[in-house]
C-alpha cells in the first residue's frame, strides 16, 4: 500500500507545533516566578506579556490567513519558525520590561505562522473524510509539547532562565526549518487526491481528469478552485459570531489558568517548582486523549455538540482547579479540564471547515482568532491582577470558570451546517 504524503504533512505540522508554539505557550508559566524574582515585575505585568502574544496573534490572524490562502503554508511556516527562534534568543537578553514585551511580539508574529492557523489549513486541504482524525493527530504535537514546561523548568533550575530560553531558541530553528521546507500546499499539486484515495475514486480529481466536455484536466487553463464562504459572507452569518464568541469565553478561562497555574500551585497549594511543572505537563499529556477521542468522533458525530461538551469540561475543570486544597485534588482538575481542553483544540477547526468550506478557510479562521483574542488577552491579565490585589488566585479562577461554562450553550446556538453548493470544490477555467 502506497504511503500517502498527507500523513507526512500531519507529522511535520505536529512536530513544528511541538517544538515552537507549544514551548512558549506552556513554557511561559515557568518564567513567571523567575522574572518576578529578578526584576520585581508584578504578576499582572508579566501575564500581560503573554496576553500580548494572544493579542498579536489575533491582530495578525486575518493577515496570516489571507497569506496562507494565497501563498500556501510552506513560506509562512519557514518564516514563522525563524521568527520564533529569534524571539527566544532576544528574550534571553532582556533587562527591562519593554525588552520582554518586544521579544514576545517577535515570538507572537512567528507563532502566528507556525501554529494552528497554518496547520489546520493544510490539513483541511489534504483530508476530507478523515479530516477530524488528521486534525487530532496534528494537535498531538501541541499537546505533547507540555513536556517542554518540565524541560524548561529543569534547564532554568540548572543553568538559569536566560541560558534555558537561548538553548530553546537555537534548537527550534535547527529542527523545524528543514522540516518546514518539505511541506506542500495540497494533494492536487502532487497529482494526489485528498485522504489518499486514488484519483479515479475521488470525484474532485475524476472531474479534473475528464472535464465536463471530456477534455483532459491537465490541459492548460483548468485548475481546482476551492469553494465555500468568503470572509465577507462568513461575517454575515450568525454561526461565525456564535463560534467566535464561544472561543473568546473559553479563552478567558483557559488562558488565565495556563499562564498562572504553576505560580498558583506553588503559592496557594504548596507545590515545588518541579512538582507544579509536572502538573502542567500532565494536563497537556492527558489532553491528548481528548484530542484523539473527540477528533475521531468529529468525523461521525455533530461537531457542535462535541465542542459544547469540550467547553463544559473545561469550565468544570477550572472550578475544580480553584478548589484545590491538597496535592491529590489535582486529579479532579486533570480529569475534567485536560480532555476538554484537548477536545476543543481539535473540534473547532473541523467544525469551521464544515460550516464555511475551504475557499477562505485560513482567512475566516484568522478573523475568529481576532475575536477570541479578546478573551485570551483578558484572562492572564485579569487573573494576575486579582492575585496582585488580594494575594490569592481562587476568586479569579471561579470567575473565569463561569465564562468557560457559558461558552458551551453559546456553541449550541449555532445552526446545523447545511451542505451547500458553495462549500464544494469544483473545477473552474482559469
Amino acid at each position: 500500500m502506497r504511503f500517502f504524503f498527507g500523513w507526512w504533512i500531519v507529522f511535520v505540522m505536529s512536530a513544528v507545533m511541538f517544538v515552537t508554539t507549544g514551548t512558549f505557550f506552556y513554557g511561559f508559566a515557568t518564567l513567571v516566578d523567575p522574572l518576578n524574582e529578578e526584576f520585581g515585575w508584578s504578576h499582572a505585568l508579566i501575564g500581560g506579556a503573554f496576553s500580548l502574544r494572544s493579542e498579536m496573534g489575533g491582530i495578525e490572524g486575518p493577515i496570516v490567513g489571507y497569506l496562507i490562502d494565497r501563498l500556501g503554508p510552506r513560506i509562512l511556516l519557514v518564516t514563522g519558525v525563524a521568527l520564533v527562534g529569534i524571539g527566544f534568543l532576544f528574550l534571553s537578553q532582556v533587562h527591562a520590561i519593554w525588552g520582554l514585551y518586544a521579544a514576545v511580539v517577535v515570538i507572537a508574529l512567528g507563532m502566528g505562522a507556525t501554529g494552528g492557523p497554518v496547520a489546520y489549513t493544510a490539513i483541511a486541504h489534504w483530508f476530507v473524510k478523515k479530516r477530524g482524525r488528521a486534525t487530532a493527530l496534528v494537535t498531538l504535537g501541541g499537546g505533547a509539547s507540555g513536556v517542554m514546561a518540565m524541560v524548561l523548568a529543569a534547564l532554568i533550575t540548572a543553568y538559569g532562565w536566560r541560558t534555558a530560553v537561548f538553548v530553546v531558541g537555537l534548537a527550534q530553528m535547527a529542527i523545524c526549518i528543514p522540516l518546514a521546507l518539505t511541506v506542500r500546499r495540497q494533494p492536487e499539486d502532487m497529482g494526489l487526491a485528498p485522504d489518499g484515495e486514488s484519483p479515479l475514486e475521488d470525484p474532485l480529481l475524476a472531474e479534473k481528469e475528464l472535464g465536463e466536455d471530456g477534455s483532459s484536466a491537465t490541459e492548460e487553463g483548468q485548475s481546482i478552485h476551492r469553494q465555500g464562504a468568503t470572509m465577507g459572507q462568513a461575517l454575515r452569518r450568525s454561526n461565525f459570531w456564535f463560534l467566535g464568541i464561544a472561543m473568546a469565553l473559553a479563552g478567558l478561562g483557559s488562558m488565565g489558568l495556563v499562564v498562572h497555574q504553576i505560580s498558583y500551585l506553588k503559592k496557594s497549594v504548596g507545590f515545588s517548582a518541579e512538582g507544579a511543572a509536572q502538573v502542567a505537563t500532565a494536563m497537556t499529556i492527558i489532553s491528548l486523549a481528548g484530542r484523539l477521542g473527540f477528533g475521531y468522533l468529529s468525523d461521525f458525530v455533530d461537531k457542535r455538540k462535541l465542542l459544547a461538551v469540550a467547553y463544559l469540561l473545561m469550565g468544570l475543570g477550572i472550578l475544580a482547579f480553584a478548589g484545590i486544597q491538597s496535592a491529590w485534588h489535582v486529579v479532579f482538575y486533570l480529569a475534567l479540564f485536560s480532555p476538554g481542553w484537548g477536545a476543543s483544540i481539535t473540534v473547532r477547526p473541523v467544525l469551521q471547515a464544515e460550516c464555511f468550506g475551504l475557499r477562505a478557510f485560513a482567512g475566516i479562521q484568522g478573523l475568529m482568532f481576532l475575536i477570541s483574542s479578546v478573551g485570551s488577552v483578558a484572562g492572564p491579565i485579569f487573573v494576575g491582577a486579582v492575585y496582585d490585589a488580594s494575594g490569592e488566585y481562587r476568586l479569579a479562577f471561579l470567575i473565569t470558570a463561569v465564562a468557560a461554562l457559558v461558552a458551551a450553550p453559546t456553541v449550541l446556538l449555532m445552526s446545523s451546517p447545511k451542505p451547500a453548493e458553495e462549500a464544494k470544490d469544483v473545477i473552474v477555467v482559469a
